[in-house]
């Protein structure tokens, strides 16, 4: 009985001793500010490309995407710009998408900002689809889009 409770202190010491060791794993970001869409950080990149792309049916109506703001939050509201991916996109403004505004605002003391895009209703075409690419460019001064998850793409099926 008693080379079962040694072994039993044993054990609880050396767990207890291994464990103690270990650094504390949080991870603090300390680089630059940057922005992202959220659903490419978290959605795998469309093949061939290196940004993800979401299937959305004609006249979809409003899709609302988040925007993060990676880094310390700001005093301040920051407007970070958002412009169409001319090279990456085939849907025409006013026939196929509206975008609400050219900006989206990150709120003080927030880390997230909210995108509004409007999917028109245009005329259906059987199997075809569209893509609209859309582009982080940041607020012009300390804050920049990050290279990774700058671009956000939907298919558009008409």
């Amino acid at each position: 009985m008693k080379k079962y409770i040694l072994n039993a202190v044993f054990s609880a010491f050396l767990a207890i001793g291994l464990t103690a060791c270990f650094e504390n794993p949080a991870k603090i970001y300390d680089g630059p500010s940057v922005v992202e869409f959220d659903a490419a950080v978290t959605t795998a990149p469309a093949a061939g490309r290196t940004f993800p792309l979401v299937t959305v049916a004609n006249g979809a109506g409003i899709i609302k995407t988040r925007i993060n703001l990676v880094g310390p939050q700001r005093p301040n509201a920051e407007t970070i710009k958002v412009v169409v991916d001319t090279q990456n996109s085939t849907a025409v403004a006013g026939t196929h998408y509206r975008l609400t505004s050219e900006t989206v605002s990150i709120p003080a003391n927030t880390s997230f900002g909210e995108l509004e895009v409007e999917i028109l209703s245009a005329p259906a075409q059987a199997g075809r689809t569209v893509t609209l690419v859309l582009m982080l460019e940041g607020n012009g001064t300390e804050i920049k889009a990050s290279e990774n998850f700058k671009r956000m793409g939907w298919t558009i099926r008409l």
